[in-house]
């Protein structure tokens, strides 16, 4: 009968300790398979991060090894050759986890910028799934400038 007893609120505890399990990996702000991107920039090292509150979007820096390694040893813009930048910036949404919070919704862009020898080439992507889309010149400019102007962020 003790086993009994012993058993039965063994049972309780169990049950009244599950908990229902809630999705935490956000797919929709993911780099997916049918995207144009040769590599997966989320994979790779954040530089730094910003929002922008008035367009409800918010943007990492990614660099590959050598642009990271760069980024922290310097401070000026001058990448070395096989850098390899991306600004992702995604839409907002409200954190449903903690109150007040925003999270990526989705990914809105990702500009790429890759360093040859003596020259750098920018390439963006957008939609879903993200493409090349064409840009002109003097946009194409502004994006590059402010893209290889960010520092890293410093963290202790």
């Amino acid at each position: 009968m003790k086993n009994h007893i012993i058993l039965f609120f063994a049972l309780i505890l169990m049950v009244s300790c599950e908990q229902k399990s809630k999705e935490t990996l956000n797919i929709d702000a993911s780099v997916q398979q049918n995207d144009e991107l040769s590599e997966n920039p989320l994979l790779m090292k954040p530089i730094t991060s910003s929002i922008q509150p008035e367009d409800s979007t918010m943007s990492t820096l990614y660099g590959n090894e050598i642009a990271f390694n760069y980024a922290k040893q310097n401070s000026d813009s001058q990448y070395p050759k096989d850098a390899v930048l991306y600004e992702v910036t995604w839409k907002q949404k409200p954190d449903e986890l903690w109150f007040g919070g925003n999270i990526p919704k989705e990914i809105y862009s990702v500009e790429k910028i890759t360093f040859n020898n003596d020259d750098s080439v920018y390439e963006k992507f957008q939609g879903k799934p993200l493409k090349q889309i064409k840009i002109n010149e003097t946009d194409k400019n502004l994006r590059k400038g402010f893209i290889i102007s960010q520092k890293m962020a410093v963290s202790p």
